[in-house]
C-alpha cells in the first residue's frame, strides 16, 4: 500500500504518542518542501475483470518512479452498469488511500467524466489516462517531465504508426478517417486527437472545463479550442501503447453520434 512520506512519519508520531506540535512542525517542513502535485484523472466504464488490481500495481509504480512528487488519482466511475462493486472501491481504497472517488449511476461519456474529474484537480499538472492505462509506463513518466520541465499548457500523447498495427482493423480505419477530417476541415496544430493520454497545467485545465461534448470526441474539442486560444503553448509527444491492450467494439450508434459531434465542433463558436 503506498503512503506519502509526510503519512508516514504523522502516523509513526502517533504511535508513539510524541506531543501533537512535532506533527505541526512536521506539517510546516512539507509546506516549505513545496512537493510538486499531480492529479491523475481516470473515467471507468464497464471495466475488464480484475481493473482495481491492475489500477493500483500502475499506481503504485508510478509513485516508485515519479518519487519526487504526489500523486493524487481521482476515479470517475461513469455509471458502469457492470465491473464495478463495492468490493472493487473498497480494494483500491485500502491500497491508495489519497484516491477521490467520482460515482453517478447514469453513463453520460468519457468527456463528462473526465470533466467532472477536472473540476476536483487543483494540482500544480493533471494527466488523464484511460482505466487500463493502455501506453507504457516510460511515455506516461516522460509527459509528465515535459509538461513539469518546459511550461507545455497542454500535452497531447500521439499514437505511433505501429498503433495502427496493434488495434483491429475497423479502429484503425475510424482512426485514420477521423484523422483525415480532421486535417481537411479543421483549423487545428494536431490531427492525431483522439490518444487516450494527455497532460495538463492549471492553465491548460481551462481549456478542457471549456469543453461541452461529453463523450468521444470532447478530445478533439479541446484541441480545438487550444489551437484557437492565444496564449496557450499546446504540443504533441509520440507515445506507444501497451501490447496487452484490450480494445472495446465501436457500434454503428456510436458512430453516428460522433459524426454528429464532429459537426457540432465543426460548427461550434466557442472553438
Amino acid at each position: 500500500m503506498y503512503v506519502s512520506p509526510y503519512n508516514f512519519f504523522k502516523n509513526r508520531i502517533k504511535k508513539k504518542g510524541t506531543q501533537k506540535i512535532l506533527i505541526l512542525a512536521f506539517q510546516q517542513v512539507k509546506i516549505s518542501m513545496s512537493i510538486t502535485r499531480l492529479h491523475l484523472i481516470l473515467p471507468c466504464f464497464n471495466p475488464i475483470k480484475d481493473w482495481e488490481i491492475r489500477v493500483c500495481q500502475h499506481l503504485k509504480s508510478l509513485q516508485l518512479i515519479l518519487c519526487d512528487i504526489s500523486i493524487e488519482p481521482i476515479l470517475i466511475n461513469d455509471g458502469s452498469v457492470t465491473g464495478v462493486e463495492q468490493k472493487h472501491i473498497d480494494y483500491i481504497k485500502e491500497r491508495i488511500p489519497a484516491i477521490q472517488m467520482i460515482e453517478y449511476s447514469e453513463n453520460k461519456g468519457k468527456g463528462y467524466a473526465v470533466r467532472e474529474g477536472f473540476k476536483l484537480a487543483t494540482a500544480e499538472f493533471i494527466i488523464f489516462t484511460d482505466i487500463d492505462f493502455p501506453y507504457i509506463e516510460a511515455d506516461f513518466v516522460k509527459l509528465f517531465r515535459k509538461l513539469q520541465n518546459e511550461e507545455v499548457d497542454i500535452l497531447v500523447g500521439i499514437r505511433q504508426s505501429d498503433y495502427y498495427q496493434q488495434t483491429p482493423w475497423y479502429r484503425a480505419t475510424i482512426s485514420r478517417l477521423l484523422k483525415f477530417f480532421i486535417g481537411k476541415f479543421l483549423n487545428v496544430k494536431i490531427t492525431d486527437t483522439q490518444g487516450g493520454l494527455k497532460g495538463f497545467s492549471q492553465k491548460g485545465r481551462q481549456i478542457l472545463l471549456k469543453t461541452k461534448v461529453n463523450r468521444y470526441l470532447f478530445d478533439l474539442e479541446i484541441i480545438k479550442i487550444a489551437s484557437n486560444t492565444i496564449g496557450i503553448k499546446m504540443e504533441a509527444m509520440p507515445v506507444e501503447l501497451r501490447k496487452d491492450v484490450q480494445f472495446a467494439s465501436l457500434s454503428w450508434v456510436i458512430l453516428k453520434r460522433e459524426f454528429l459531434n464532429f459537426i457540432k465542433i465543426y460548427f461550434s463558436k466557442n472553438t
